[in-house]
C-alpha cells in the first residue's frame, strides 16, 4: 500500500483560501501596495489600524473583511510581515 502526502491540503490552507471576490480585491490592493513601496524595497511604516482603514476604503469593504484579506495575503506570501507598526510587501511576487 502506498501513502499519499497531503501537505498541501491542511486545514490552514483551506481556511485561508480566498473567494474569487476576495482574490480580486486582494490583487488590486497588492498592486497598490507595490506601487507605494517600490522605492523602499517593500517596506511601509504605517500603524495597523490605518493600514486596515486604507485597505477597507481601497477594496470597498468593511474593516473586518479588509483585515481578513490582509491575513490571507500574508498566508499566500504576498505580504512578508504584517506588524503593528509596519508592513513588508513581497514585491517580487508573480501572478
Amino acid at each position: 500500500m502506498e501513502s499519499i502526502s497531503r501537505n498541501d491540503h491542511t486545514i490552514d490552507y483551506i481556511v485561508n483560501s480566498m473567494t474569487d471576490d476576495e482574490y480580486k480585491k486582494a490583487k488590486e490592493l497588492y498592486k497598490f501596495l507595490i506601487n507605494i513601496t517600490k522605492c523602499t524595497q517593500g517596506i511601509l511604516n504605517i500603524e495597523r489600524k490605518k493600514l486596515i482603514d486604507i485597505a477597507a476604503a481601497y477594496m470597498e469593504c468593511t474593516p473586518i473583511e479588509a483585515h481578513n484579506i490582509l491575513i490571507k495575503m500574508k498566508s499566500y506570501g504576498w505580504i512578508k510581515t504584517l506588524d503593528k507598526d509596519y508592513i513588508i510587501v513581497n514585491i517580487k511576487k508573480d501572478f
